[in-house]
Parts: structure tokens; sequence; C-alpha cells
């Protein structure tokens, strides 16, 4: 197996992995980011720092920093403003239900495995 990895500033980290055994190669890409209720109702847009050769399979884990503070009940959720796909090649979208200016802190895990060949 060989690993291509690169580590940028603030957790951030984005590779590609080869199994030449198995014909497998595989993108990862990890993240953190704020997702933001807009009153416009817009969602937040997340730019992947290399583009996927084909849409990810995302995991979204929300960040919460100060176990103290008052508790907030919001929902995260998927989805793009063109009623498209919510997750492409280049970044995706999430939109949070909750008060209006509520910002959540979030990590995410984006990842796409494929057998070389596959279309």
């Amino acid at each position: 197996m060989e690993v291509n990895a690169k580590t940028y500033s603030q957790g951030h980290f984005e590779g590609t992995v080869w199994d030449t055994k198995h014909g497998s190669i595989g993108e990862v890409e990890a993240g953190k980011g704020v997702i933001t209720r807009y009153a416009d109702g817009r969602p937040t847009r997340f730019t992947f720092k290399t583009k996927f050769d084909r849409p990810p399979r995302l995991q979204i884990t929300p960040l919460f920093i100060d176990p103290k503070s008052a508790s907030k009940q919001f929902w995260i959720y998927h989805l793009a403003p063109s009623g498209d796909q919510a997750v492409d090649e280049s970044g995706f979208y999430l939109k949070c239900y909750g008060e209006t200016g509520l910002s959540i802190q979030s990590e995410y895990f984006a990842t796409a495995i494929y057998t070389v060949g596959d279309d």
C-alpha cells in the first residue's frame, strides 16, 4: 500500500491511498469548518482542497467546545440550493436548523474508495 498525504494547518488533511495488490484507490480529506444558520436560509458551502474523482462519502461531526455553555437544539442536514446533489467532487453544502445566526463548529471526513478502472 502506498500513501500520498498532505497535512495543512488547523488540522486539515488530504491524501490518496493506492493498494497495488488489490487494484484499489482511496481518496480522503478531513477538515474543520463552521456551519451557520443564515436568516435567508442559504446553506454553508465547504470546498475540498483537492477535487475528488467522484462524489465522496461524507461524515459530519459537530464539535461541542464548551460543555458548560447553554444547550441549543439544532439539526444539521445536506441540502444543495439548486435541489441537486449536496455532495459533489468539489465540496458539499450543509444547512442547520436552529436559531438565526447560530454557528456550529464541525469536523468532516470525506472518502472515496474504488477499484482501478471503475467508471
